[in-house]
């Protein structure tokens, strides 16, 4: 993983990454990392296995090089990634023999909502999952906050 910049805020996670295969764990455990201290437990795994599977596309058709942007907001995680690749992602038709091509039919399982819009210099994949802030929550039950 070689960031060029980040940015990391109380809700908001953003990094420019060139994306190596041998790098996609360390990846993972910072995606799973921001999104523990966000107190999202419950969605931790299933975000981080479509950040990963974002990730891998981006390796072998974008030159590895994107823009991951992880947002917490108002109930929902939004997870953006960005190349310059003006070609949409396809999704394959299914098939319980391919040993390829199901990453997409998994993100779109795993999340509430995925789409891709094309840019002027690329496109931008975004997911959004229904996210509980179990932080929050305590903070409430316990008297120290509004829900």
């Amino acid at each position: 993983m070689v960031p060029v910049a980040g940015v990391d805020t109380q809700s908001r996670l953003s990094m420019s990454l060139t994306v190596q295969p041998s790098e996609l764990g360390s990846i993972r455990r910072a995606v799973i990392r921001q999104l523990r201290t966000w107190g999202l437990e419950e969605i931790v795994d299933d975000a981080a296995l479509v950040v990963t599977e974002l990730l891998a596309n981006v390796h072998k058709h974008a030159e590895g090089v994107c823009d991951l942007e992880i947002e917490h907001e108002a109930g929902r995680l939004i997870v953006r990634v960005s190349d310059t690749v003006m070609t949409p992602p396809t999704v394959r038709p299914r098939s319980t023999s391919a040993e390829i091509g199901r990453g997409l039919h998994l993100v779109g399982e795993l999340t509430e909502h995925w789409e891709t819009a094309i840019t002027g210099t690329g496109k931008v994949v975004t997911c959004r999952f229904r996210a509980v802030d179990r932080r929050r929550q305590e903070r409430v039950a316990l008297g120290g906050g509004h829900a």
